[in-house]
């Protein structure tokens, strides 16, 4: 009897791994579906997230516009009109010292080879001399039919056409594409911002139950508070440090210094990554307008002091502890949006890995990958001695308050102003 009581103790505890197993592989084949299913779509699926991202951040506009009795719709309307006006004041700003930067960009090609020639030379050199090694040695006879051929073929002639009208179909197209990407995302950050709410409300009630309902609330919330909070501070930031670098162009001689101004300030969204591109492209630029070399070196130089700064001491102190993340995600995070979704990619990969965490945070069984995605662990309670005025013989009462075990939620805006998004429209 024993043994068969041990037996099926074997058996069920090998049905439950088998199962905890198998639920893993679901949810890991899930999880690439829907990986794939993002890459594939990516087309639509840049745009969307986009301007999901921008709603969440300007959301909390809309709520104060209806506290003081502004219609959602009305708000809306005047948000999109305020991006649509700074957006174009920072591309007329731009786009003329970036055309111009463009357009020289093959003159300022043979410059950069004619002042690094002193480097290309040396590896010239040492390449001349790699080859030098792995050529057979001369009692080697070589394969018939190959240098002689090579030496009596007559040189291909090269033609070169100007550019026809498949060039000017091909600019079209990219300018299509950013066209169709500015217009459905302002189109769905509009009614995302005037009947989002609404949108919601459905969502709640399709859930089963009134904590389900509750619990997405908190979720929405807590995303809308953490995203919101980090690209408001980081766009304070890194326009801060767009001005900075900007003035230290201009007093350094570079030219068109509101492109490397504006240039930082988009470019420091990219965590890691986009202080080094920046740094380079000045680099190359100073290379180019300034003729000893060692001037590049001090303006690019320059550029790389004050993104320190402001990585290392600036931006900790500003977003606190609560959005520190590993480097380590960051860059991953950056690598694989970057391959999934190209450049867009890499700008919402930081604002995608932060809302993943806070909405891992409010659901029990998500709480582990919250964790390794930089949450803060709860810290354990104090080790309290017993207590002296307490009769060890005496039992505990095993009766609790409810309330030192309930777990604090975040506020809800306006929620006694405002019907909540779980009661009935």
């Amino acid at each position: 009897m024993a043994i068969s009581n041990k037996a099926i103790s074997n058996d069920d505890s090998g049905d439950e791994s088998r199962g905890k197993n198998g639920v893993f592989s679901t949810r890991v084949c899930a999880a690439m579906l829907v990986l794939y299913a993002l890459y594939y779509a990516r087309s639509l699926a840049v745009p969307v997230v986009t301007a999901i991202v921008v709603y969440m951040v300007l959301r909390p506009l809309v709520r104060q516009g209806q506290r003081v009795g502004i219609p959602s719709t009305l708000s809306a309307i005047g948000i999109i009109a305020a991006l649509v006006i700074a957006f174009s004041v920072a591309t007329y700003v731009v786009i003329q010292p970036a055309r111009q930067t463009i357009a020289d960009a093959p003159k300022n090609v043979d410059i950069i080879k004619e002042k690094l020639s002193f480097l290309t030379d040396r590896l010239k050199a040492l390449n001349e001399v790699t080859e030098d090694l792995a050529e057979p040695a001369e009692d080697e006879t070589p394969v018939p039919g190959t240098d002689n051929e090579q030496e009596e073929a007559e040189p291909v002639p090269v033609e070169i056409k100007q550019p026809t009208w498949i060039s000017s179909v091909s600019y079209l197209s990219g300018t299509g594409n950013v066209v169709s990407f500015l217009t459905i995302c302002g189109a769905l950050v509009y009614f995302l911002l005037a009947a989002g709410d609404n949108l919601l409300r459905s969502i709640m009630h399709a859930l089963p139950d009134f904590t389900a309902r509750r619990r997405l609330v908190e979720v929405i919330e807590n995303v809308q508070e953490g995203l919101g909070s980090y690209l408001a501070r980081i766009s304070f930031i890194n326009a801060c440090l767009g001005i900075t670098v900007g003035i230290a162009m201009w007093i350094l001689g570079m030219p068109t210094p509101s492109l490397w101004g504006a240039m930082a300030f988009a470019f420091n969204f990219i965590p890691i990554i986009g202080a080094l591109i920046g740094g380079c492209i000045i680099f190359l630029v100073a290379l180019v307008s300034f003729e000893p070399i060692y001037y590049a070196f001090i303006v690019s130089g320059t550029f790389f002091v004050l993104t320190s700064l402001e990585g290392q001491f600036i931006t900790p102190v500003v977003l606190g502890r609560s959005m520190s993340m590993s480097p380590v995600l960051v860059l991953l995070s950056i690598v694989i949006w970057g391959w999934m979704w190209g450049f867009m990619g890499v700008f919402l990969s930081v604002p995608i890995l932060i809302a993943t965490r806070m909405a891992c945070e409010g659901y029990d069984g998500l709480q582990p990958l919250a964790f390794i995605l930089g949450a803060e662990a709860p810290a354990p309670p104090p080790d309290r001695g017993p207590d002296p005025e307490v009769d060890p013989a005496t039992p505990k009462s095993t009766t609790t308050d409810p309330r030192q075990n309930s777990i604090p939620k975040p506020h809800l805006e306006n929620e006694r102003s405002t019907p909540c998004l779980t009661s009935p429209p």
